[in-house]
């Protein structure tokens, strides 16, 4: 191996090794934060803000077994953002030992598109409980759930309360993208290993 490529390579695992400790840190964070966070929902303290804060949820007036319903709906969320991160822990883990083009590590960026696809699901899963949360518990003259106009993401009935929800489509788009990519990372992979066999 040249000097320079030799040098490349060391400055890949160093990085990646400083990576992997910052990915550490985000586990251990969102699992405490997903704690906390299912307390205070089982509490009914605060608000949650969903759909990049164009929905707010003031939890007090809600029933305790609507607060568990929404507790329990955080969990995916949070399950969703902790397989994130655990598949970059694991993708850097390979690049700082060196294995760079290797199938475990276009398995990893395959889990990362899976993970996109998997919170596009979460959205729709909390628009449908936000929904129904809306129109089975709240009065239509409920001050537990507000609205930022002119986002244009979200259709109001009369009555003020949400009807339907138009979910942006890039987490499925850049999820699919993202597998494709790994597909043919892996086949590049692949013929790499064979060609070193046949030499």
């Amino acid at each position: 191996m040249k000097p320079e490529t030799e040098k490349k390579l060391r400055n890949i695992k160093q990085v990646s090794q400083v990576m992997r400790v910052i990915c550490k840190v985000l586990l251990a964070f969102i699992a405490c934060g997903s704690l906390a966070a299912v307390g205070l929902i089982l509490a009914g303290l605060g608000t949650i803000s969903l759909f990049e804060n164009t929905v707010h949820l003031q939890l007090s007036p809600l029933t305790f077994p609507v607060r568990l319903a929404l507790a329990l709906l955080v969990a995916p969320m949070m399950a969703v953002f902790l397989k994130g991160i655990y598949h970059l822990h694991r993708l850097f883990g390979n690049y700082g030992r060196g294995d760079i083009f290797t199938a475990d590590s276009a398995a990893q960026i395959r889990q990362l598109g899976i993970t996109n696809l998997l919170w596009f699901g979460v959205q729709v899963l909390w628009g449908v409980a936000v929904v129904t949360i809306s129109q089975g518990s709240l009065p239509t003259t409920s001050p537990a759930l507000t609205f930022d106009y002119g986002v244009g993401a979200y259709s109001i009935s009369q009555g003020h309360l949400p009807t339907s929800f138009q979910f942006r489509s890039d987490a499925l788009i850049i999820g699919a993208i993202i597998i494709v990519i790994s597909w043919v990372m892996e086949m590049a992979a692949e013929m790499r290993e064979e060609n070193e066999l046949t030499v």
